[in-house]
């Protein structure tokens, strides 16, 4: 509960960050002057709730993210405790690999939900709309390339993430 708790609070922080980051990132080159550029013309063009595009998703998944990376440190680290004697220290090696079993196990939830996110935060401001929310936008991926629509970009993640949390 605290780490879900901690997850969501880092989730609505954030955000708003997150998708100055990905705007930046997406746009043609000079777009945007500066990051500040950027947050000023999301808010005057778009509002301030433009900021939270995409949020659902994580915060649907943070639960669960969470979850899968304290149960996957934890096992690993009973897994290597397992041939230790008692009160010895796990080394280096082991706590890095344990921390990037985690990151890759996490991955099962978060690429997607990084994926569906980035989709919704970087759709044009028009109407209709592209995706009408999450479902939609999972259920059009789904429809367009199957599961391996949703997970796009899924290697990468894994890579990120599991040297990451190593």
């Amino acid at each position: 509960m605290a780490g879900t708790v901690g997850g969501i609070a880092q989730v609505l922080v954030g955000q708003p960050f997150d998708m100055v980051k990905v705007r930046m990132q997406t746009s043609a080159p000079g777009t945007f002057t500066s990051a500040l550029d950027c947050a000023t013309r999301v808010f005057k063009n778009e509002g301030p709730l433009a900021f939270y595009k995409g949020t659902l998703t994580p915060l649907l998944g943070i639960g669960a993210c969470v979850s899968i990376q304290f149960a996957a440190l934890e096992s690993v680290k009973r897994y290597f405790r397992g041939n230790k004697l008692p009160g010895q220290e796990l080394s280096l090696p082991e706590l890095c690999a344990a921390g990037a079993f985690a990151g890759v196990a996490n991955t099962v939830v978060s690429g997607p939900v990084e994926h569906i996110r980035i989709r919704l935060q970087t759709q044009p401001n028009v109407t209709p709309k592209l995706y009408n929310g999450p479902l939609d936008c999972v259920r059009k991926l789904y429809a367009a390339n199957g599961l391996a629509g949703v997970f796009k970009g899924q290697v990468s993640t894994i890579w990120r993430d599991g040297v990451g949390y190593g």
